[in-house]
């Protein structure tokens, strides 16, 4: 796409953005509040649990976005492209492998890969339990909602929450009585089935939710030289819920969760290559991840002061079982034939074995619901256990031959305070700080299998440790009673450590820790709410300042690789306008759009990632946007009882840069969803179509030489139907 080509599209979608906001939205999608009016409430009012109090969204200074469970697409294999694809400056970026993938938000994200299972940028918690980028994302059933806060949310989400923080929250038993089955079939084997009940098992006492999930796809990309399909997952999971109460106030509840992922994607598909997207690896891969979590959360009011007492344990295991060389990207790299790559043994190919254990505990104190003054803190403890084995054998990379164990622990204290204050009838100074310490060592331990080049046996014992500040300001103030401002300036900040690989053992080298990274952040918008409650419209502009952007990055010598493991400085800056709106009774509209630019600086010039001042961060689109209409039609004009609901969806993510050194722009990409659901009393019927032209989006690749390009894709057209009942 040309520069001028860029600048029409650009203004062809803040003009339709625009245009939208004035009537745009599904509703349940933003996080809005409740008016004392006497209008009907036509766009439903949601609240977020990650702020740890009953503050109203309008009120604080920063963007955010909720998506309701159930307002993610029938057909979704892949959560984490669902999330970024509803949710402004959000981008997905990763292998499509559990454990692998992250995201980019408002341009600050992985300069290359992240090196670690705790080197996430962004904040992930379950139910506000912290979790790693092992636990992203997780499996998304029976799920209230997803609360997505933008800019460096360190002051309640603490460590590596230097772009933003996530939370996702799964339905808890409250006694409500629910009975709900669903089930649906689509193309390429796709398939589901959930189940959930819930009830009082003791009458005000005691409340239970048990939740029930399956999901199975074949997948649909070829594989020509092995055999089989790559593209499929599978997914197993249940959680139970319990809720008790006491005759003194106590709220207890336990959520216990236990779920399975099954993975069959690549990252070496060959672009160029003339029927892609085809593999020619020598195995189909296969990534899982098993996932043991339980929760327990105790709470009560004492007066004006509301106390909990949240702990969190987390076990995930994943096993990698790569595919080997793809015989035609390596051949088309090389200028050998494809044949040469062509392995028959496929016990050369050994798996890689990780396992996290999290345990985190955290005590709070905060006010009220309806007190003058919102405030929340607390002290918070997590620990993560990581051990990694990796059996490797590889004909051409001497990193890649050999038997590495790591031990990585991660201890990381800290305490941390927010509060908003009002200043007047319409004025609000909000703030927050956080004050921690955190903790890791690392324990390597590497045997060579002989391979030419590698070391007999290696051994690597370290540690690290850091005090870290983070810390919001912010002014809001309502310009009208529909209309809210704000301003605010905050800075986050990503703890240092060590890559998980150990990439230099088998040459000797001992692993460097890389650097904590953080981020000076500022932002200013807008919040609308029509006094009837038929359109809401948010507008956000921001500006980051990113030292020390944690940057892996590699090259090739030959068939061979090189590794670069470097901190590098980048600042980025832009605009997101979102919106939602009936425009007549029961047609909903929503749109959002997000333009924003990058830019690497302080460059070494020593460097040898081939990044210069100046190139674009990587995996940051300069245009994203997405739209969705939604309505409701009477069945009575059809001559039949209950509801037609329609549904439409377009999401366009434009070109983004494959690395530092801005070698490849990854072509942008459009997705097209439909809908069209039956709806009467309790049961509902549906058919979808998720990607209906079949586009293969491209969520991370890596250059091998200026006409050879290794992608990793996502899902290709699923149309299906199916059928859920309520009792």
């Amino acid at each position: 796409m040309t520069v001028k080509e860029k600048s029409r599209a650009r203004s062809f979608l803040l003009g339709s953005v625009m245009c939208c906001l004035g009537g745009t939205g599904i509703p349940q999608v933003w996080a809005q509040d409740a008016l004392d009016i006497e209008e009907a409430d036509l766009l439903d009012t949601i609240y977020v649990h990650f702020d740890r109090r009953d503050e109203a969204v309008k009120d604080q200074p920063r963007a955010v976005t909720v998506i309701k469970g159930d307002d993610l697409p029938k057909g979704e294999i892949e959560y984490g492209p669902a999330i970024a694809n509803r949710t402004p400056g959000v981008t997905f970026s990763g292998f499509g492998q559990p454990g692998t993938d992250f995201l980019n938000v408002r341009g600050v994200g992985a300069l290359g890969y992240p090196l670690s299972a705790t080197d996430q940028l962004v904040g992930i918690t379950v139910d506000e339990v912290p979790t790693t980028m092992f636990g992203f994302p997780p499996s998304l059933f029976d799920m209230e909602q997803i609360e997505f806060a933008r800019g460096p949310q360190g002051t309640l989400f603490g460590r590596n929450a230097l772009a933003g923080g996530i939370n996702f929250v799964p339905n808890r038993a409250d006694g409500e009585r629910i009975g709900y089955i669903e089930t649906s079939l689509g193309s390429d084997g796709y398939k589901t089935a959930d189940a959930v009940l819930g009830d009082w098992l003791i009458p005000d006492r005691l409340a239970g939710r048990l939740a029930l999930h399956f999901q199975d796809y074949d997948g649909s990309i070829s594989n020509t030289n092995a055999g089989g399909e790559l593209g499929g997952s599978r997914e197993a999971g249940a959680r139970l819920s319990l809720s008790a109460y006491t005759d003194n106030g106590w709220d207890i509840s336990v959520v216990g969760q236990a779920d399975y992922q099954r993975r069959n994607n690549s990252f070496q598909i060959y672009y160029e290559h003339p029927d892609y997207p085809v593999s020619g690896e020598n195995r189909v891969p296969e990534n899982t991840r098993d996932n043991r979590q339980v929760s327990l959360r105790v709470e009560k009011e004492f007066g004006n002061v509301a106390f909990t007492s949240l702990s969190g344990w987390q076990q995930q295991k994943l096993v990698n079982s790569p595919g080997g060389y793809d015989i035609y990207l390596f051949g088309a790299f090389t200028g050998l034939p494809s044949s040469f790559f062509v392995e028959d043994d496929p016990s050369y190919f050994r798996d890689i074995d990780e396992d996290e254990t999290i345990f985190s505990h955290e005590f709070r104190l905060a006010s009220v619901e309806d007190t003058p003054l919102s405030w929340v803190a607390g002290i918070n403890y997590m620990n993560s256990s990581y051990t990694g084995h990796r059996d490797a054998r590889d004909n051409f990379n001497t990193t890649s031959n050999g038997v590495t164990d790591v031990d990585i622990d991660t201890e990381a204290w800290s305490v941390f305070g927010d509060a908003t204050l009002p200043v007047g009838d319409r004025l609000r100074l909000s703030g927050g700080i956080r004050y921690g310490y955190e903790k890791q060592s690392v324990d390597g331990r590497y045997v060579s299998n002989g391979f030419p080049g590698t070391v007999p046996t290696f051994n690597q014992k370290d540690s690290i440790g850091d005090h870290y500040a983070t810390g919001r300001l912010g002014l809001s103030y309502d310009l009208t009673d529909a209309l809210t401002g704000y301003l605010s300036a905050s800075r986050g900040y990503a703890a240092g450590g060590y890559e998980k690989l150990l990439i230099g053992a088998a040459n000797g080298t001992p692993t460097v820790p890389f650097e904590a990274a953080t981020n000076d952040a500022f932002e200013a918008g807008l919040k609308f709410r029509s006094l009837d409650n038929r359109f809401t419209a948010n507008v956000a502009t921001f500006y980051n300042r990113v030292k020390n952007g944690q940057m892996f990055d590699y090259t090739f010598s030959g068939p061979s690789v090189v590794y670069y493991f470097t901190n590098q400085d980048y600042n980025t800056w832009g605009i997101e306008l979102e919106g939602a709106a009936e425009v007549v009774d029961n047609f909903f509209v929503r749109g959002s759009v997000t333009l924003q630019d990058s830019e690497l600086v302080n460059v070494s010039p020593s460097t040898l990632t081939g990044a210069k001042n100046g190139n674009q961060v990587p995996l940051a689109p300069n245009v994203s946007t997405n739209l969705g209409v939604d309505y409701r039609l009477s069945g009575d004009l059809l001559g039949m009882e209950g509801d037609i609901v329609l549904g439409a969806e377009w999401t366009y993510v434009g070109e983004r840069q494959a690395d530092p050194a801005n070698s490849w722009d990854i072509p942008s990409y459009n997705l097209f969803n439909t809908r069209l659901a039956w709806e009467h009393d309790s049961a509902s019927m549906y058919l979808f179509a998720n990607n209906i032209t079949d586009e293969r989006p491209i969520y991370f690749a890596s250059t091998y030489s200026p006409d050879v390009h290794a992608v990793s894709i996502g899902q290709g057209r699923v149309l299906g139907a199916g059928l859920s009942l309520k009792f």
